[in-house]
């Protein structure tokens, strides 16, 4: 797969994250848990969804995208998870040897960062997962490089998350 086509890969599936993260958002006063919840440091700087958190699991193609959206004195930004079933509780998922990729997206600046699918590290560790009630959750780290065309990083500690997911074809 050439370069190009991992490019247009992953804008999809982050867009496809902030998609999920929109159309999931309720009107709603209740501050309930229900929604799941998606924290990490970006780069030293806390990062939590402040948007309810959103996930899809792909059965035709065995995948889950995780994705969390936080608003903040009009900066956008958001984390998306990517990786693929079977899942194994508490074994850590390395993108150099597995199919896993943490992303991050700064909308005001357009600027994506990778760490697994094109470029960068990660790792990813599922420590709750029910298939019954379609709800997962677990860790993550990374150091993530810019495919928008600069030579920068971010590195992403502490991650957690915690979700439902829609089940699709």
């Amino acid at each position: 797969m050439n370069f190009q086509s991992k490019t247009i890969i992953a804008l999809f599936v982050v867009s496809s994250a902030f998609l999920l993260t929109a159309t999931s958002c309720k009107k709603s006063n209740s501050s309930s848990s229900s929604n799941g919840q998606f924290a990490a440091s970006v780069s030293g700087t806390a990062w939590a969804s402040n948007f309810p958190t959103s996930g899809i699991y792909s059965t035709s193609g065995q995948e889950f995208e995780i994705g969390g959206a936080q608003y903040k004195g009009g900066d956008s930004t958001a984390i998306a998870l990517v990786f693929f079933s079977p899942i194994t509780l508490n074994k850590a998922l390395n993108s150099d040897t597995a199919t896993v990729d943490v992303e991050y997206v700064n909308a005001n600046t357009v600027t994506e960062y990778d760490g697994g699918l094109i470029a960068g590290h990660s790792i990813l560790t599922i420590t709750s997962y029910d298939s019954v009630n379609h709800k997962i959750g677990g860790t993550f780290t990374g150091v993530l490089y810019n495919i928008s065309g600069g030579s920068d990083s971010v590195v992403v500690t502490g991650g957690s998350f915690s979700s439902s997911y829609t089940v699709t074809n």
